[in-house]
């Protein structure tokens, strides 16, 4: 196993997942998706990829933050930081049309190793890696987001979808930030499960909280895992919150309406009752499926949520009105309905 994944908890067999729809050796051109929600590890799988391929191309790089430099600096931006990366000094032009026919000019011949990391618009695609002729024979274009949909769009080969990671990773994981070792001490064995559970597998978030609780004695512990429950963590929450900002005022209403509602219910149900809200829930429930927000259980056909995100939603809600529950635009625990039903404030809010 490559040395680049020895110290990363739960990734090895993930860079081997990847590696298979890399299909190295072929001589063929191949775009790869790696899908997840945020904090998931898209950016530390292909990071661990790319380490462990790079010396079997001429020409590599790995362009982070694809998303947040575009927003900060525009496209044209990153065409010229992308050459910079590839030692290719013809890089003074100064539109998009330009850069993507110097970008096809420079690689068309040469064997390219391209991590695009972070990416949330299709133009992003279009104009940093249009198509498969921009790059030369065995080329491998490796594409992290948390839109499945824009993936598809750009014709991407093959997707690969990073699941949480399994119980026994999120505890490694976690004590290695939290103690500096794979093992919780004796003391802290139940408080550590208890966080484990609470992230969900998330790796962001154990790193965050390992790290955050790292060096307390156990009554900070309990001390912090109350506050943590009632105001999560902004490090976190932030991280989550970017897929719903990029969302339209639609789409939002119907992550808050699953988060706050819906949550475990059959999804033929649930768009009957937003159709009824006059919304268009089928097509906007894919969207949000596709950029990982919520999931479906197409066995029991039920809607879906990570812990975290579902969190993240009410939290959202909560900081509408955090003193006057009647003043929010949704109402879920019994304590806040009786609150606002007794003191006769008037509030809409799906009960079903």
């Amino acid at each position: 196993m490559p040395s680049c994944t020895e110290n990363l908890v739960g990734i090895a067999s993930k860079v081997e997942e990847v590696n298979k729809l890399l299909g190295m050796g072929l001589n063929d051109v191949r775009f790869i998706g790696i899908w997840g929600m945020g904090g998931i590890g898209k950016t530390t799988i292909a990071r661990a990829v790319y380490e462990a391929i790079q010396c079997e191309f001429q020409i590599t790089c790995f362009l982070e933050n694809v998303r947040e430099i575009s927003e900060a600096n525009g496209l044209v931006h990153i065409q010229r930081q992308l050459l910079s990366h590839l030692n290719i000094s013809r890089n003074d032009f100064h539109n998009l049309y330009d850069g993507k026919k110097t970008i096809q000019n420079s690689l068309c011949r040469k064997s390219v190793l391209l991590v695009l990391d972070d990416v949330n618009e299709i133009n992003q695609l279009e104009n940093l890696a249009g198509k498969q002729d921009w790059f030369g024979p065995g080329s491998r274009v490796i594409i992290t987001t948390r839109d499945k949909h824009l993936l598809m769009t750009h014709g991407v080969h093959q997707t690969y979808e990073v699941q949480i990671l399994f119980q026994n990773e999120a505890l490694n994981l976690f004590c290695l930030k939290a103690f500096k070792e794979d093992q919780p001490q004796e003391d802290y064995l139940d408080l550590s499960k208890e966080v484990v559970e609470y992230t969900g597998g998330l790796p962001l978030a154990l790193e965050v909280l390992g790290s955050y609780l790292y060096g307390r004695n156990v009554d900070l512990w309990h001390s912090a895992i109350k506050k943590i429950r009632s105001a999560p963590l902004r490090e976190i929450q932030d991280k989550l919150k970017i897929s719903y900002e990029s969302l339209d005022a639609m789409e939002k209403n119907i992550f808050l309406d699953i988060a706050c509602f819906f949550k475990g219910r059959k999804r033929d149900k649930v768009i009957n009752i937003l159709e009824n809200c006059g919304y268009h829930p089928e097509i906007t429930i894919q969207d949000l499926i596709d950029r990982s927000l919520i999931t479906l259980d197409r066995v029991n056909n039920k809607l879906g949520m990570h812990d975290l995100l579902q969190e993240m939603g009410r939290n959202i809600v909560f900081w509408e009105s955090p003193k006057y529950p009647g003043r929010r635009s949704r109402l879920w625990s019994k304590e806040d309905i009786d609150r606002v039903l007794t003191k006769n404030k008037v509030v809409i809010f799906y009960m079903k």
